[in-house]
């Protein structure tokens, strides 16, 4: 990538406190050249996993974490093994360090690794999930682990084995299914997969062994099934306790208060993340003040679930880089879900279930908008998340390249197949209907019966294509088909001709509606009917959708109101040994039927590549018997099916299509990348950065530090001031008044000293030292400012061509060393970002605030002022916004802490701003209290992407000042309040942003 393009990826907007500056310009001699310092420490307690030693994880009640006893900060990236080939596990373990990240979090699947007979295989390739751990291990990566015993996922049947539907041991009297919950059963099925997944992967990798599992997670998302069993999730902990297990969990719970509003016991040593309230800081607050024990955002969406029938794949970009940067800046510790997804290869993928008749299935690609796309290159949100965590996190994050690409085919290298080049196999002719039954049987039903005292490698796995045959009501005529619950993605045949109309299917998405009937028009007496199914995956989230699961036919199937009875039915798996026995001819399908289609490729060198069935209707793809997964390009939005290079051979490869529904063959043809259309939110792009504004006065903040560029005390001996970093005090000294010439070139004057930035001597040398000097016009005080992104620039001397840099990149406050020698902020050639981080040569550009100074507050979409409420002046008056009055309830004197928080005393009445009884939730009053110094007294000030306004976040809570009216109507408090002024989640919305004018 070029480093223009990664530049204007590496977009964050953090907060305005905990920060300094630096940065000196002159044109003098005797100034010393700057030497490279020592590499700042990898973290605050070993941030970094480290073979070799035990660790120890360990939290305290406020939710802090801590390695081996110091400070610590995990930023996670998920990536399920499953989905990944295992030839690529090292390639994107390294892709998602390169994010900056330092911990993965993984699913293990129940469903994956247990075999037809109840054995488990963690020792094929693609199954091996110790060795999986061990490349973490190797990549310096902590581990969070997450084996379920249910993960949702959008994996077929949220990973629990789907014989569970079929066998009555998990049903109790009235046939209810019971799993997720203290089932005796159930939990008998739980104790023999964490057993199995202890003893095969588990033990001899945590912390304590010297391996990088530092928590196992118990359960997921528990709060959101319904009904919920209070003692379940402490169970499980107690079985992993019992096999040996003597490390720390977690819980991912959807909400901040999920466990304790559903009066669920948190096992002890166990941590509480949160997935849906994983997005803001102020949760975080919560669920440490819920449960004591550290707590940690489990999910951080980047994208989202993309289903057959959506129009685009969505990639969060900007409005996801300012959550990374607010949670990253917190010092939260939080997990991208995910960083990299996969693919949903064969019949993996779940469902979400939007009722108990119809659902939405995810697409074959799993891409998910991950800043690591399917295929494992970058996507659009890659560097901006990585410059979000990177330059904000509370360690100096060691850099880690992204690796080399993943080779893929150009489009054109393989020359497309047509039709006329297929040979075929019927689906139907010949095949044996070798189950009978009064009902029809579901497909979890028939492989249980088929799997019987049958050894593991003669064992199917009940997804593939079910068909089921019965006799018509004698006297023929017009039929009505309806049924007990109709199958997902079905076509029926009468007398082996198909029905015409609609597929049935209960998908409902977008343009997809469901078809759950369906009417024969002049059947012959006692015709033959089959309905043939090839379901999609089991639903994966939801009571309702889980407890009702049966793929195929399930209950009675009616004729005009009449149960039809005597089926026969059979269950065809799709296996790869299935392919490789069939035989194919040139003998074209029976209309309307499902077919077999082959075709053969020859490849010189194998590279991934994309395959493109928009031709076709909807089925399945084999490539030299691996199963690609299921194409829809009708549905959409996915036309084309990944196919990793490491499953292709030199020389011949076969490919097999399952076509189901469109009755006659397509094309085939290859590419190199995937036309996936993407829905990118807030996209970055440094193209649209306005200029700094002349005559402005600036705070320069280092992105890499969060510190911002100061004025430093004299040196003895020296004619010249230094610039250098420090923590916001909000001095005079720390403005930078920008003005500029006719070509566009700025001078960067102190607003103190009045001196300019200066490359000392003229020099036109790498390391220079950048002083401050007497403005003279040189080439060396002339800058020329290079958007990055919204408010965030690279400054470069017009002398040299050289940027504004921090000397080794450290994120220290500058200090002066016993020599008098200061080379903090100096100029370097651009860094490359494939060799190091390029943050310390970026500078974000904040309108100056003074300490001490008066200021009105106007919301950023109106010309409403925030004031006490009708001018009151006692105790508990609450803020609302009013129109302008002049008056002093609308001033406010902004004063700094230590710790680079703010706080704003309303200059009416000498009260200080103040979040209503310390509360931190949503919704909570804004008022004016005595100054006591409490958290709740103490706001951040956040610089908003339009360069010129601030989000006001309580420090206590992690939440911004919020109009519930958009901040368009004046404040009314009665019975239906009008713009009340309150805490909310940051959103970075308008009625969130505000602007500071100062008074005088």
């Amino acid at each position: 990538m070029k480093r223009r393009d990664f530049l204007g990826y590496a977009v964050v907007t953090p907060l305005l406190t905990a920060c300094g500056v630096g940065g000196s310009d002159s044109s003098s001699s005797g100034v010393p050249t700057a030497k490279a310092l020592a590499a700042a420490a990898a973290g605050n307690g070993n941030a970094v996993f480290a073979s070799g030693s035990n660790h120890s994880l360990s939290w305290n009640g406020s939710g802090n974490w801590f390695m081996d006893g110091a400070a610590f900060q995990f930023f996670g990236g998920e990536i399920h093994p499953a989905r990944v080939p295992s030839q690529y596990w090292d390639h994107r373990i390294k892709m998602i360090k390169a994010l900056g990240c330092n911990t993965i979090s993984l699913y293990v699947m129940w469903n994956f690794h247990e075999l037809s007979d109840g054995t488990f295989d963690f020792t094929s390739a693609d199954k091996n999930i110790g060795h999986f751990i061990d490349l973490c291990a190797q990549n310096g990566m902590w581990v969070l682990l997450r084996p379920g015993p249910y993960v949702c996922a959008e994996w077929d049947f949220g990973g629990l084995p789907p014989r569970m539907l079929a066998d009555p041991q998990f049903r109790d009297g009235s046939g209810n299914l019971q799993i997720r919950g203290n089932f005796p059963n159930y939990m008998a099925a739980v104790n023999k997969w964490n057993s199995a997944l202890y003893n095969n992967v588990v033990k001899g990798r945590t912390l304590a062994a010297g391996g990088p599992i530092m928590l196992v997670a118990v359960e997921n998302e528990y709060t959101s099934w319904s009904p919920d069993d209070g003692t379940y999730p402490n169970a499980i902990a107690q079985q992993w306790t019992a096999l040996g297990y003597a490390e720390k969990f977690c819980v991912c719970d959807g909400w901040a208060s999920g466990f304790k509003n559903n009066n669920i016991t948190l096992p002890a040593n166990t941590a509480y993340g949160m997935t849906a309230d994983g997005s803001s800081a102020g949760n975080y607050v919560t669920a440490a003040s819920n449960y004591e024990v550290g707590a940690f955002g489990a999910e951080c969406y980047p994208g989202w679930i993309c289903a057959w029938g959506d129009a685009k794949q969505t990639v969060h970009v900007g409005d996801f880089v300012n959550q990374v940067t607010s949670l990253t800046t917190a010092k939260c510790s939080f997990v991208l879900y995910v960083a990299h997804g996969g693919t949903n290869f064969g019949f993996t993928a779940g469902a979400n279930g939007v009722s108990d008749s119809s659902c939405q299935p995810p697409m074959t690609s799993y891409d998910y908008g991950a800043p690591v796309s399917e295929s494992g290159a970058a996507n659009p949100n890659f560097y901006p998340i990585q410059g979000a965590y990177v330059a904000n996190a509370s360690y100096n994050v060691p850099f880690a390249g992204a690796p080399a690409g993943i080779a893929h085919i150009n489009d054109g290298d393989i020359a497309a197949v047509a039709a006329s080049q297929l040979s075929f196999s019927s689906l139907l002719s010949g095949m044996s209907l070798n189950i009978q039954n009064a009902q029809p049987q579901t497909l979890e039903a028939m492989a249980l019966a088929l799997n019987k005292n049958q050894p593991a490698s003669a064992g199917v796995y009940p997804s593939g294509v079910a068909v089921y045959q019965t006799t018509l009501p004698a006297a023929g005529g017009n039929i009505k088909i309806t049924f007990d619950r109709a199958p997902d993605y079905a076509l029926a045949f009468v007398n082996g001709v198909r029905v015409p109309g609609a597929v049935l299917s209960t998908i409902a998405n977008g343009a997809l509606a469901a078809t759950t009937s369906l009417t024969i028009s002049n059947a012959a007496p006692n015709a033959t009917l089959q309905i043939v199914c090839l379901p999609f995956g089991r639903v994966n989230y939801g009571a309702g959708g889980m407890n009702a699961e049966g793929k195929g036919l399930s209950g009675n199937v009616y004729a005009n109101g009449a149960a039809l009875a005597n089926w026969s039915m059979t269950l065809s798996p799709l296996s790869a040994s299935q392919i490789a026995a069939l035989a194919f001819s040139s003998t074209a399908p029976a209309a309307g039927q499902p077919f077999f289609a082959k075709a053969s490729i020859s490849i010189a060198t194998p590279q991934d590549m994309y395959i493109d069935m928009s031709a076709w209707g909807t089925g399945y793809v084999f490539v030299n018997g691996r199963n690609l997964g299921r194409y829809w390009p009708a549905a959409g939005p996915q036309t084309r099916l990944y196919c990793p290079g490491v499953w292709l051979n030199s020389g011949s490869n076969a490919i097999v299509v399952f076509e189901f529904t469109q009755g006659s063959a397509g094309s085939l043809s290859f590419y190199g990348s995937s036309a996936l259309p993407q829905n990118i939110t807030s996209p970055v792009s440094s193209a649209a950065v306005p200029p700094p504004v002349a005559n402005t006065t600036y705070f320069l903040q280092n992105v890499n530090s969060g510190l911002y560029l100061d004025v430093l005390p004299a040196v003895a001996g020296s004619a010249y001031t230094y610039p250098g970093l420090q923590p916001l005090s909000a001095a005079a000294s720390q403005g930078w008044t920008v003005t500029t010439d006719s070509y566009g070139n700025l001078k960067i004057a102190n607003a103190s000293s009045g001196t300019v930035l200066d490359v000392a001597n003229n020099s036109s040398t790498a390391g220079s030292s950048v002083i401050l000097y007497g403005a003279n016009g040189g080439a060396n005080q002339s800058w020329q400012a290079s958007g990055v992104s919204t408010g965030i620039y690279t400054l470069t001397v017009k002398q040299s061509r050289l940027l504004l840099d921090v000397n080794g990149a450290s994120k220290a406050a500058t200090s002066i060393s016993s020599s008098g020698s200061v080379a903090n902020i100096v100029v370097n050639a651009a860094d490359d970002p494939t060799q190091q981080w390029p943050f310390s040569q970026q500078w974000r550009l904040i309108p100056a605030l003074v300490n001490n100074g008066v200021y009105t507050i106007t919301s950023a979409i109106s010309s409403l002022m925030l004031g006490s409420y009708q001018g009151g002046t006692a105790a508990g008056t609450r803020l609302g916004i009013a129109a302008a009055s002049g008056g002093q309830e609308q001033q406010w004197r902004l004063t700094i802490a230590s710790n680079g928080s703010w706080q704003l005393a309303n200059i009416k009445s000498g009260l200080v701003m103040d979040v209503t009884g310390q509360q931190t939730a949503n919704g909570t009053a804004l008022e004016i209290w005595q100054g006591n110094g409490g958290a709740n007294q103490q706001f951040a000030l956040v610089p908003r992407a339009d360069g010129v306004s601030y989000g006001i976040r309580g420090v206590q809570s992690g939440r911004v000042i919020d109009d519930n009216n958009s901040g368009t109507s004046p404040t009314s408090y009665g019975s239906s309040n009008v713009s009340a002024i309150t805490l909310w989640d940051d959103n970075g919305g308008g009625n969130q942003s505000w602007k500071f004018t100062k008074v005088g």
